[in-house]
């Protein structure tokens, strides 16, 4: 049985969609932006999502307070989203067929292009973040869907790259890392990544102790609740410091 005293635990309850829902944040949204907002530098998060537009609206209006007001490199490693669809949904933009010039999620509404051009934002596929190809020798890559990103190639370990992003903050006199990524990309990588995630977050420290790092390992419900035994949801929990699950009602 997890116990809740190893580790910070939030539960916040989110009201579900109808199949007429046209997108706004729902006020317990802001209640979960809240409970992030809170969090220190070290912190290493596991948040339970339940759909792509709660997602969105979290990491929309969290990004740009890491970028504008808290001075902070935020690497973003979306699964069930491309890239180009987070640029959008970061931009202000919905990513749904309503009319482009309306916002009806409330997004933030950043400068991507100028932000990914001063290397303050990155955002990477999360299959090819952790998965890179093979056969690739360098580490950054250029992408030609997109001149001013870089992807993580093979070379490093992920965590390797994410020493790299520290000290490029400290060259920069940024005040911080913070990732948000989506691990779903390991059910897509391994035939038992359930079991592999669980090995990955493990070898991963509990809290990133004396790092002025923030990281969010973002699980979709559906993912969580069928991938893994509760026995194994437990373990999830403890290797994090803090975890926020935001539930459908």
């Amino acid at each position: 049985m997890y116990n809740r005293q190893s580790s910070e635990y939030i539960a916040i309850k989110i009201n579900s969609p109808d199949d007429n829902f046209k997108p706004k944040i729902p006020p317990r949204v802001f209640e979960a932006l809240d409970s992030i907002k809170e969090s220190q530098a070290g912190t290493h998060c596991l948040m339970v999502y339940p759909n792509l537009v709660t997602l969105r609206a979290i990491y929309s209006q969290y990004t740009k307070i890491q970028l504008e007001y808290n001075n902070e490199i935020v690497l973003v490693l979306p699964y069930y989203e491309t890239p180009d669809t987070v640029r959008l949904v970061l931009s202000g933009r919905n990513g749904y067929d309503y009319d482009s010039s309306t916002n009806p999620f409330e997004y933030s509404g950043i400068d991507v292009s100028k932000y990914e051009k001063e290397g303050s934002l990155m955002i990477i596929d999360s299959l090819k973040g952790y998965f890179p190809p093979e056969g690739q020798s360098s580490y950054y890559s250029h992408d030609d869907n997109n001149n001013n990103n870089n992807n993580i190639r093979g070379g490093l370990d992920f965590m390797s790259f994410i020493y790299i992003l520290l000290k490029q903050a400290e060259r920069r006199r940024k005040d911080g890392v913070t990732v948000l990524a989506d691990l779903g990309s390991f059910y897509h990588h391994h035939k038992h990544g359930n079991q592999k995630l669980i090995e990955y977050e493990k070898s991963l420290p509990k809290k990133y102790d004396s790092m002025n790092l923030k990281g969010f390992c973002l699980y979709h419900q559906k993912d969580f609740d069928s991938q893994f035994r509760l026995e194994q949801q437990a373990e999830l929990l403890d290797c994090h410091s803090r975890n926020i699950t935001l539930v459908n009602t």
